[in-house]
């Protein structure tokens, strides 16, 4: 009697990605989320055309506005749409760990998240003042990308039905909170990504910052983590 070779996490987690790599190319989310990044371009276009004079913290912050949408429209559907739908049927009928879900959805879409922003945010600032952006802002945008793309997927584990909304609702109130000029902004993860780039009003800072967004998004994957261990086969 021949006994089934449960496959390594390593090699669920890529065959994930590859599945879900191959979704995404073949819907629209990808076009609707370029098209989302490109659109601010359009301060950087008027900047450059001396409508008025470009000012990087102006749009860095416009830049900023896509961590409420891009991470939810990516990360937030895909991982809600497969704990929602069971689409992956096989992986939850094998004795992996549930954490491999997230981990393949994570691999596969939170690095064309960071490109869509950092490389739109290159290209604003490139073609608003003819030279490209501080490295600090390419830093601090890519990190918070990333900070966001995993709270994100935790959250969509916990409300998996209503993911998208829910998490971009998320990040409107984490803008909102970073914009207050009280103590509490310090649970904002843009409000941290504005400092860590020093287009903020505070001091630049690097080490605060990133222990900061490594704490909020540490806690949400790990309440998504806990979370999708206890979902139901």
């Amino acid at each position: 009697m021949t006994t089934a070779t449960v496959p390594a996490a390593r090699t669920m987690i890529m065959t994930l990605a590859g599945v879900t790599l191959t979704r995404l190319g073949r819907g629209k989310a990808l076009w609707i989320a370029a098209v989302f990044s490109a659109l601010p371009l359009i301060y950087a276009v008027l900047a450059h055309s001396g409508r008025f004079r470009f000012e990087a913290s102006t749009q860095f912050g416009i830049s900023s506005l896509l961590l409420a949408v891009l991470p939810a429209m990516f990360v937030g559907a895909s991982v809600g749409e497969e704990i929602e739908d069971r689409t992956s049927t096989y992986l939850w009928s094998r004795p992996i760990a549930r954490w491999v879900v997230l981990a393949g959805k994570l691999l596969a879409l939170t690095p064309i998240v960071v490109v869509l922003l950092v490389g739109g945010w290159y290209l604003e600032a490139r073609l608003a003042s003819n030279a490209g952006p501080p490295v600090a802002s390419i830093i601090a945008l890519a990190a918070g990308t990333i900070a966001s793309s995993l709270a994100v997927a935790g959250i969509a584990v916990v409300v998996p039905k209503h993911g998208t909304a829910l998490t971009i609702a998320y990040m409107l109130v984490d803008l909102f909170i970073g914009a207050m000029p009280f103590s509490m902004r310090a649970l904002s993860m843009t409000y941290q990504v504005r400092t860590m780039a020093g287009m903020g009003d505070e001091p630049q800072a690097y080490v605060a910052p990133a222990i900061a967004m490594a704490v909020l998004a540490g806690i949400w994957l790990a309440i998504g983590v806990v979370r999708i261990r206890r979902l139901e086969v």
